[in-house]
């Protein structure tokens, strides 16, 4: 039996250099630092208070359950527009949002006693409502990645 003597310097080098050369692991589709969904609020009658965005990712409770929203944004209304800006949200997914020109902030959609808004408010593809909240399916938009850029129109 013959045993051979490797001192630790040159064993540590071994590995070091069998490590460089192993393939490295690369994950698919990281979230990049530019992944972001950009929603440009226009039409607002005022800079009073401020701009509530909510992202919805499921048509379960859109547009007013809150419990369904995968991200909120507050944005400060500046020449009478505001930009919500949503970072990384999932490649590959199906969206929806919603803004609400909360004029007198104090974190409440205001209505009057017939349901009627009474604040600003508006839907991603700029869906017009007619008699009721429009659908998930009817304001829903596809982020593959990187940024995406939206306008909504603020509706009174």
């Amino acid at each position: 039996m013959v045993r051979s003597f490797v001192p630790a310097p040159v064993l540590a080098g071994a590995l070091v250099i069998a490590a460089s050369l192993a393939p490295s692991v690369v994950h698919a589709d990281p979230p990049a630092a530019e992944d972001r969904i950009i929603v440009k609020v226009t039409g607002l009658r005022s800079d009073s208070g401020s701009v509530r965005c909510s992202l919805y990712d499921d048509p379960a409770g859109f547009p007013t359950d809150q419990k369904h929203v995968v991200a909120r944004v507050r944005a400060v209304p500046k020449d009478k527009t505001a930009t919500c800006i949503f970072k990384s949200p999932k490649r590959g997914q199906k969206y929806a949002a919603v803004i609400h020109h909360d004029e007198n902030d104090d974190n409440v959609f205001q209505r009057n006693a017939l349901g009627m808004p009474q604040e600003g408010y508006g839907f991603s593809n700029n869906v017009r409502p007619v008699l009721s909240a429009p659908s998930f399916e009817a304001c829903q938009f596809s982020y593959g990645g990187g940024q995406t850029s939206l306008s909504i129109t603020t509706r009174y």
